[in-house]
């Protein structure tokens, strides 16, 4: 294990940390018969989606910061926790718009214990997200980031909490991923850490907790993910480094309805977007801990009265964004496809509309962009200023690089190969016959996987040696979701993928865009 990580690092260190976050006073009676010793809320990957919102049936589909403050401040349990998991501060205009701002003044009325820091988190660049924590008091906690220069912790890497006959330790993890998840420039000088290492860091807070804390229980706040895709995953995190009563975690927008057990670990995961709220009891056991875990819908918001100083407050927020993101910018004729279980598994009209909009704006002979870039779907009809930030929220400036066939074929085939990663390629003047394969991942777990086996580029077989115009984004050419072949070469600087899309759409006619929608540049072969 290297020095940097070392527990030694942790006495020193991280004790001014805890002891900055720590609650002390006196402790009220112990918890009566059958009440639960501790309750935890939890979200994650909310997105901005901060209001309280129905469906076209008129049934409630997001929950509402409003709502969930008055169901919390509304437990009458001794011990409370609220967490978030990260991804809190980008994604809808309202989190967008202004860099977490508006985001950001809402959660520090929310007045939440811990947040993970999630690689979304990142988007406006780490010191974008420090202000934010400072200015508003938001505890983002990760144990794992570093500073490369100096060595020195970039967040809090845990927080004590001293309740009710009960001393909690909460740590943060986040996704080594983040270094190519989010544009690689805003992470620029922080180290994450490897995914070996990440676990040993765990080990080492675990051990720290327990001996030196004396903590009751211990939870981790992760924004690592669940799936067989994340490396590492909170899976492998609870079976292998043992002691974590409790991960709370993000980043993969599982729906863990009772919660998924590992070992004496219990792993609770509330979806995305405030589709729910997570709810966590946790009772004493002749072996430890009795943990239970459920997932209250949106639902459930009938029977509750939002907490109204709450709700005067994000209205106003929200009444300063409205004129601005209500404008109409554009129209579709048809709907459009981009939500994230469509368009990182296949080809999608939004993605073939996204990178045909590049090929026409740029003079491109094709186009290239990680589905990852694609946030959300558009209906129908007018699509205004709100709505196409929602969906191409990170401000990518589009290039255009000349590349061999070659470095095309591989860079096609590092997208396909992760089907549900944001990796996964949209594109257009190319078409690509594919078969399905699996690949392992580094804990052996074998997932699906594509390899391109015919790709044709303005209807003519692909040539290893010939040069190619390719458009693609900023984020990739600065190596984002690991894409390593365009970076150091030449470019031409276009406008904004939003700008592209957006005068692509208003200068095509509907005839056109239908012809998009109707090409077939994916197919998968058995």
């Amino acid at each position: 294990m290297k020095e940097k990580f070392a527990i030694k690092f942790m006495l020193a260190g991280l004790c001014l940390a805890a002891a900055a976050a720590l609650l002390t006073g006196a402790r009220p009676a112990p918890a009566s018969a059958g009440e639960p010793a501790l309750v935890v809320y939890h979200t994650n990957d909310v997105h901005g989606y901060a209001f309280h919102e129905k469906d076209q049936d008129g049934q409630p589909r997001h929950w509402g910061y409003d709502y969930l403050k008055a169901l919390v401040d509304g437990d009458e349990a001794r011990n409370k926790l609220l967490i978030d998991a990260g991804d809190v501060l980008q994604g809808q205009p309202f989190a967008t718009a202004r860099k977490g701002e508006l985001a950001a003044r809402v959660l520090s009325m929310m007045n939440y214990d811990a947040f993970a820091a999630g690689n979304h988190d990142f988007d406006y660049g780490w010191r974008r997200l420090t202000e934010l924590r400072d200015a508003y008091r938001l505890n983002f906690l990760a144990a794992n980031v570093k500073k490369r220069e100096g060595g020195e912790r970039l967040l809090a890497p845990y927080i004590l909490r001293d309740l009710a006959e009960l001393k909690v330790g909460v740590f943060g993890l986040s996704t080594p991923a983040t270094t190519t998840s989010t544009d690689p420039r805003h992470v620029a000088g922080l180290d994450f850490g490897s995914p070996r290492e990440i676990i040993e860091i765990a080990r080492e807070t675990v051990k720290y907790m327990k001996e030196i804390e004396k903590t009751d229980i211990i939870i981790a706040v992760t924004h690592i993910g669940s799936e067989a895709y994340c490396d590492p995953s909170s899976r492998t995190l609870a079976r292998e480094a043992p002691g974590i009563d409790l991960i709370i975690d993000g980043h993969s927008h599982s729906e863990l309805k009772d919660g998924l057990r590992v070992g004496k670990t219990l792993i609770a995961s509330a979806g995305s977007h405030l589709t729910n709220v997570g709810r966590v009891e946790a009772r004493r056991a002749s072996d430890g801990w009795s943990l239970s875990a459920k997932l209250m819908p949106a639902a459930e918001t009938s029977n509750i009265r939002p907490n109204p100083e709450m709700s005067a407050a994000m209205n106003a927020l929200k009444t300063e964004l409205e004129r601005e993101m209500s404008a109409v910018v554009a129209r579709s004729p048809i709907d459009l496809i981009g939500d994230r279980t469509a368009v990182r598994y296949r080809s999608t009209n939004l993605g073939r509309l996204t990178a045909a909009a590049l090929v026409k704006g740029t003079g491109a002979e094709a186009a290239l962009v990680n589905s990852g870039s694609i946030r959300d779907s558009l209906p129908r009809g007018d699509i205004t200023k709100g709505m196409l930030l929602t969906v191409m929220p990170y401000d990518n400036y589009v290039f255009v690089v000349e590349m061999t066939g070659e470095d095309l074929l591989a860079a096609l085939n590092h997208g396909l190969s992760q089907p549900g990663a944001g990796a996964f390629p949209q594109f257009y003047g190319l078409t690509v016959t594919a078969r399905k394969t699996t690949r392992k991942l580094a804990d052996g777990t074998p997932v699906d996987s594509f390899v391109a086996e015919e790709v044709k580029i303005g209807g003519q077989a692909l040539v290893g040696k010939a040069k190619y115009k390719i458009a693609i984004t900023d984020f990739l050419y600065a190596g984002g979701d690991d894409y390593t072949w365009f970076a150091k070469r030449p470019y031409s600087e276009f406008g904004t993928l939003e700008d592209l899309f957006r005068t692509f759409l208003t200068d095509s006619d509907a005839q056109t865009i239908k012809a998009v929608d109707a090409a077939e540049v994916l197919t998968i072969s058995p």
